[in-house]
């Protein structure tokens, strides 16, 4: 199961195929959120040769995603709606430490264990017959990418830090978002 501490909610998967335009929504707006996220590491970091490397990468991988969920409600006939915010992620992000070296650890760690939830969320909504075919092939497609991302986090974490204090570290953060998923109230977003 990844590097998770516990599964999605059993309702989750109910509520994500019963309204599955703003489910796409939500995803549209993760994606984006993910660009943006690799372009703020970018950023901050740009001595980090093999961050901004991979970041690069990252960042039109993420749009390019955007940009493909973006066409599936445009061809469904629907524009994007306005992004609602993401309380998994907050909730998640509120744990980074403030201060650098530590900073860099955490959210390089947080973004693999949101890359991670991803990876799980996707693999269900492949598996689920009430969804549209063609979307559970999207989703099929989009695990793996996921995965990579999430294997990519930890290794640059690895890259910077001992891999003792990563695994401790990582250990601490998956708890912390094991607890967050299992407050969460089965919405139809990526991270409800």
């Amino acid at each position: 199961m990844l590097c998770l501490q516990a599964p999605t909610n059993a309702g989750w998967i109910e509520a994500a195929s019963r309204n599955m335009i703003a489910l796409l929504c939500d995803h549209a707006h993760c994606e984006r959120k993910a660009a943006m996220n690799g372009m703020f590491l970018l950023m901050q970091y740009p001595q980090r040769d093999a961050l901004v490397r991979e970041m690069i990468t990252l960042v039109e991988e993420e749009t390019a995603h955007f940009k493909m969920i973006v066409g599936e409600l445009h061809g469904r006939g629907i524009s994007l709606r306005p992004d609602r915010g993401n309380f998994y992620a907050k909730q998640l992000a509120a744990h980074v430490r403030k201060q650098d070296p530590e900073r860099l650890l955490d959210a390089l760690l947080v973004d693999c264990l949101i890359e991670a939830r991803s990876c799980e969320r996707f693999t269900i909504l492949a598996g689920c017959e009430a969804i549209p075919e063609d979307l559970r092939g999207i989703y099929q497609a989009l695990m793996s990418s996921e995965e990579g991302h999430y294997l990519m986090y930890v290794e640059l974490a690895k890259r910077y830090f001992s891999p003792d204090t990563v695994e401790a570290r990582l250990e601490e953060l998956s708890h912390i978002e094991a607890d967050i998923v299992r407050s969460l109230t089965n919405q139809p977003t990526m991270h409800g």
